[in-house]
């Protein structure tokens, strides 16, 4: 029994170490081109370099100083999926303002990759730069959870 949780333990290291080290080299890959471009700095690209070295040289040492045979361990496989059945559940919950965390994550990765790349700048960005947002009602924008806003502004439909 201590054996599976040894090996549970190993995987999520392993899983948790290695999903940190994917981020790390999407944001060398963002922060290199931003840094070609000249949309971002320095910091982004030391960063990103800086968490996937530790992450790659820890992951290193954990598949070294683990005997061989845990590696095909039902209870190190667990382990290794335990770290994004984490991220999904924890993504399904709210944050203060009614989004939910995944979608809000996933849309402040985009709009920060935008911006890192350039790509909605006036100097060969998107090409629709120039075009005003429509104003919408604030709870046609996002959920909208505030009883003063549907006292002062009734909304036709919640989305």
């Amino acid at each position: 029994m201590v054996d599976a949780g040894i090996s549970f333990s190993v995987g999520l290291l392993i899983g948790g170490l290695s999903l940190m080290m994917g981020w790390g080299l999407l944001w060398f890959v963002v922060g290199a081109i931003g840094l070609a471009r000249q949309t971002s700095g320095w910091p982004i690209f030391i960063s990103s370099v800086s968490s996937t070295a530790i992450a790659g040289g820890a992951m290193a040492v954990v598949l070294w100083a683990v005997d061989a045979a845990r590696l095909s361990s039902p209870a190190l496989h667990a382990g290794l999926a335990g770290i994004p059945l984490a991220l999904c559940v924890a993504s399904t919950f709210r944050l203060q303002d009614g989004r939910r965390i995944g979608p809000a994550f996933v849309e402040g990765t985009r709009l920060m990759l935008q911006q890192l790349l350039g790509a909605h700048q006036e100097e060969g960005g998107c090409g629709h730069c120039h075009e005003q947002p429509v104003e919408q009602h604030p709870c046609h924008q996002k959920p909208c959870f505030e009883q003063a806003c549907h006292e002062t502004k009734p909304c036709e439909g919640k989305l």
